[in-house]
C-alpha cells in the first residue's frame, strides 16, 4: 500500500486532469453568460442559463466541438431573435470561436472591430441586416486571416470601402450590398482576391463608373450581384473568363451596347438579371446557356425576334422581357418547355398568332403579353396551374376561359372576346381581378 504522500499526489493529479479538461467549458460557459448579460439578459436567451441547463452546448444558437470536459465552443448563431445593443467585447474570449452569425437582429454602433479583431480563429462572419453604421475601419484586415466569408449587407455602413477589406488573402465570400457606400470601390484590390466566389456590391451610391474590367480575374467567382451601383458602359466581353459564374446580376444600372455573345454560350450561367438598362441589339440565334433557370432582361432597348433556341433551354422556369422593342412572333419552340412557370412580354412589339400550346405548357402559371400586336384564340382547355392572364391591349379572340379554375387575374381589355360569361363565377374562388372590358362579351358579371 502506497504512503498517504503519495496517495495524495496521486489524487491531486486526477482532479488537476479533471480540471483542464473541464477549463475550457467552464470558461466557454462564463462567457456566453457575460455576452448574455452585455445584451441585457434577453428573454431570447432564456435557455443561457445552467439551472436550466447544464450544458452550454446545448443552448440556442450554441455549437461546440470536441468531446467530453474538452468541448469548446466553435459557433454562435443568433439570427432573427431581436437582439439589441452593441456586439459584446467579450465575444472573443471564446478562443476557438470560428463562425458567428449576428444577422437580422437590431445591433448598431460602428463596425465592432474593437471586439472582434482578436477572433483569431474566425471564418466567418455574418453581421447582415442591422443598423450598423459609420465608415468601416482602415484597419478591417485585423480581422481573422482564416476569414472565409464576411458578409455586412443590409445595414447603414458609409463612406468609401477600404482597400484593406480585400487584406483578407482566405476570402470566399465577400457581401457588402445593400448599404450607403459612396466613392470608388477598391476593384484592383478585390480583383487579388483569388478564392472568392462570392462577390456583392449592390445597391451603393458608388460614384458613376464602367463595370470593372479588374473582375474578369476572379475566375472562381460563382455568384456576382452588381445591381445598383451607378455603372455605366458595356457588359465586359472579358468577363466570359468567369466561366464558374451561376448568377449573373447587374440589373438597375446604366450600362449600354449589347449583351455580349459570350453570355448566351455560357454553361454553367443559372440565373440572369440585366433588367433595367440601356442595352440595345438583337439577341443571337445561336443560344447554348442550357442551364438558365430564370432570364429577365426587361426594360431595355432591345430589339429583333425572340430567339428560337429558347426552346431548348430546358431548365427554364421565368422568362422575363418585357418594355423592350421585340418584333415578330413567340416562338412555338417555348411551349416545350416542361419547367416553365411565368412568361412576362408586355409592351413589347409582338405580333402573329401565339402558340395554342403555350395555354397547356403543364407549369405555367403567368402569361403577361398585354400591349402587343399579338392574335389568337382563347381555347377551350387551359391548364388549371394558370392564375393570371394578362392579354389587354391586343387581338385575341374566342370567350371567357371556362376551364382556367385557378384564375386569380384574367385582365383582356381591349380585345375581340364575343360570347357570354360564366353565368356562375364562384367556379373561381380565387378569382381577384377581372378586366373585359373594350370586348364583345354578353351577359353580366354575377
Amino acid at each position: 500500500m502506497g504512503s498517504p504522500k503519495a496517495l495524495l499526489i496521486g489524487v491531486l493529479q486526477v482532479l488537476l486532469v479533471g480540471e483542464s479538461s473541464s477549463q475550457p467549458t467552464s470558461r466557454d460557459r462564463a462567457t456566453l453568460l457575460a455576452i448574455k448579460n452585455a445584451w441585457g439578459n434577453p428573454k431570447q436567451l432564456a435557455s443561457w442559463d445552467p439551472a436550466v441547463n447544464a450544458d452550454h452546448c446545448n443552448w440556442t444558437g450554441v455549437a461546440c466541438e470536441g468531446a467530453g470536459g474538452g468541448r469548446v465552443v466553435t459557433g454562435i448563431s443568433l439570427p432573427s431573435l431581436n437582439i439589441t445593443g452593441k456586439v459584446p467585447g467579450s465575444v472573443c474570449d471564446l478562443t476557438n470561436l470560428t463562425r458567428l452569425d449576428l444577422s437580422y437582429n437590431n445591433l448598431t454602433g460602428g463596425f465592432p472591430g474593437a471586439a472582434l479583431y482578436p477572433c483569431s480563429q474566425l471564418r466567418f462572419l455574418d453581421l447582415s441586416n442591422n443598423f450598423f453604421d459609420q465608415a468601416l475601419p482602415d484597419d478591417i484586415s485585423r480581422l481573422s486571416p482564416a476569414m472565409e466569408h464576411l458578409n455586412l449587407s443590409a445595414n447603414y455602413f458609409r463612406g468609401a470601402i477600404p482597400a484593406a477589406v480585400a487584406g483578407l488573402p482566405a476570402l470566399k465570400s465577400l457581401v457588402l450590398d445593400s448599404n450607403k457606400f459612396t466613392g470608388a470601390y477598391p476593384a484592383a484590390e478585390i480583383s487579388k482576391l483569388a478564392g472568392l466566389e462570392q462577390l456583392t456590391l449592390a445597391y451603393n451610391a458608388f460614384t458613376p463608373a464602367p463595370a470593372p474590367l479588374e473582375f474578369a480575374k476572379l475566375t472562381n467567382l460563382s455568384y456576382l450581384w452588381m445591381s445598383s451601383m451607378n455603372m455605366t458602359g458595356e457588359i465586359p466581353t472579358a468577363y466570359s473568363n468567369l466561366a464558374n459564374l451561376t448568377l449573373l446580376v447587374l440589373s438597375d444600372n446604366n450600362l449600354s451596347g449589347e449583351i455580349p455573345a459570350w453570355v448566351w454560350q455560357h454553361q454553367r450561367l443559372e440565373f440572369l438579371y440585366l433588367f433595367n438598362n440601356s442595352l440595345t441589339g438583337e439577341l443571337p440565334r445561336k443560344v447554348t446557356a442550357v442551364n438558365l433557370r430564370e432570364l429577365d432582361v426587361s426594360s431595355n432597348n432591345l430589339t429583333g425576334e425572340i430567339p428560337e433556341d429558347f426552346g431548348g433551354l430546358g431548365n427554364l422556369s421565368l422568362l422575363f422581357m418585357y418594355e423592350n422593342q421585340f418584333t415578330g412572333t413567340i416562338p412555338a419552340s417555348i411551349t416545350m418547355l416542361p419547367n416553365l412557370r411565368e412568361i412576362w412580354l408586355f409592351r413589347n412589339k409582338l405580333s402573329g398568332e401565339l402558340p395554342s400550346k403555350i395555354w397547356s405548357i403543364p407549369k405555367l402559371t403567368t402569361l403577361n403579353i398585354q400591349n402587343n400586336n399579338s392574335t389568337g384564340s382563347l381555347p377551350a382547355k387551359i391548364t388549371e396551374n394558370i392564375q393570371r392572364i394578362v392579354i389587354g391591349n391586343n387581338r385575341f379572340s374566342g370567350s371567357f376561359p371556362t376551364s382556367a379554375i385557378g384564375l386569380q387575374v384574367f385582365n383582356a381589355e381591349n380585345n375581340l372576346l364575343s360570347g357570354k360569361l360564366p353565368p356562375d363565377m364562384s367556379r373561381f374562388p380565387n378569382l381577384q381581378r377581372l378586366l373585359m372590358s373594350g370586348n364583345q362579351l354578353t351577359g353580366s358579371i354575377p
